[in-house]
């Protein structure tokens, strides 16, 4: 009891209490149009429950992080229509060396860096699997059983198996590059086009079915795929990413959403965000949970605060024609790939600057990009039917 006084007084004191509209995170507890001294005292007698009302930061207990988004939702101004923030360009140089594919037309989409720096890339034109090994520029073929699979994503688990998602065979693939052999997984849900593989903490891999409104995970254990319905129809997901809570973030483009499902509890979240009608590429979190997503129509970039649900808008350089391609390395820069664009470009929250670096004289249509450990950029050049290795100078 003391404990939740002495917080209210600090709140008090901190943040005066005159009566403050309701912001995008619903602080208003009693409903009576004005934020106030009673909500606050609301909140301070749930610390320590879990009562899902006051659990502004989900993760199932009222606590501090609560009270501070509480603090930060009250004291900031009405964010429903943020500004794009103009910021600082500059260019820089780049070594890009280009490898051109085996296949004509073979369509790649998406790749995985393995340990030992081999490239693992899907080819959905060729039905197959690639590999670049960069040290001997030697390119491998792994050919899919299945006809007309079209291998669409890819990710690596912790053996350096190959798992890869079949959207038109409905089926989740598995590659032992030990032995060559391939096994399939059939997704309960016909038509359900899976992609935008990822492994959580448990080495399970949750994706994405964009034709059937629902998210799912599969047990490489067990061979087993659990579904999660997203409880709307009609709607396209698109991007897939899973915080440091193993909670599954995804994009809900009809309206504009970010969405969160939490495995333990199978809720699911959804954020709108401020502006509607753009398109989300894709997104990528950074070291402190924050999602960074490129919209396409609108050339920006979004950054989205899942502490405080404020969203942050960047314009991009006018060279940066359809950005899609989002990655995120370990010093938080984010790197940003267009589909029609012969450039690349990285942004950095601390100088708030996009650096941009040509790569191409022509356009390159950028599906996907990874970072290696010697931070390489990587890409997949889907029209020009090639993989793509970028050395930035910075």
């Amino acid at each position: 009891m003391y404990r939740n006084v002495f917080y209210m007084v600090l709140l008090v004191v901190l943040f005066p209490l005159s009566g403050y509209a309701q912001s995008d995170v619903d602080i208003d507890f009693d409903d009576n149009g004005v934020v106030d001294l009673q909500d606050l005292l609301a909140l301070t007698e749930a610390f320590g429950t879990n009562d899902a009302k006051y659990d502004l930061h989900p993760d199932g207990v009222v606590n501090f992080k609560d009270l501070i988004i509480f603090a930060s939702a009250y004291n900031r101004e009405d964010t429903s229509v943020p500004v794009t923030e103009e910021v600082e360009e500059q260019e820089a140089s780049a070594q890009v060396e280009f490898f051109e594919l085996l296949t004509p037309n073979s369509r790649p989409n998406d790749l995985a860096i393995d340990s030992r720096g081999y490239i693992w890339f899907t080819e959905m034109g060729a039905n197959a699997i690639g590999q670049l090994e960069p040290r001997t520029d030697m390119i491998r073929r792994f050919s899919l059983t299945t006809p007309g699979a079209q291998p669409h994503s890819i990710a690596l688990d912790s053996q350096g198996h190959v798992w890869f998602s079949e959207i038109a065979a409905n089926r989740i693939g598995l590659l032992d590059p030990f032995s060559d052999d391939i096994q399939e997984f059939t997704v309960p849900t016909p038509g359900s086009r899976p992609m935008s593989l990822k492994f959580d903490d448990q080495w399970k891999l949750w994706f994405i079915e964009s034709g059937a409104d629902r998210i799912a995970r599969l047990d490489p254990v067990t061979e087993t795929i659990e579904e999660f319905s997203i409880g709307e129809e009609d709607i396209t997901l698109g991007s897939l990413q899973i915080d440091d809570g193993g909670r599954v973030w995804f994009v809900n483009h009809e309206q504009s959403q970010l969405g969160m499902l939490d495995p333990d509890t199978e809720e699911i979240t959804t954020y709108s965000l401020p502006d509607s009608g753009f398109a989300i590429g894709q997104m990528g979190l950074d070291s402190i949970g924050r999602m960074w997503f490129t919209d396409t129509d609108s050339t920006r970039l979004g950054m989205f605060d899942s502490i405080t649900r404020q969203t942050r808008f960047f314009r991009f350089p006018e060279k940066m024609e359809s950005p899609h391609a989002l990655q995120v390395d370990s010093n938080d820069r984010v790197w940003i790939g267009g589909q029609s664009s012969g450039w690349l470009t990285s942004f950095s929250l601390q100088d708030t600057t996009f650096t941009l670096y040509e790569i191409s004289d022509d356009d390159v249509e950028v599906k996907n990009l990874r970072i290696d450990r010697r931070g390489v950029v990587w890409i997949v050049d889907s029209e020009g039917n090639r993989i793509g290795r970028i050395e930035t100078s910075d």
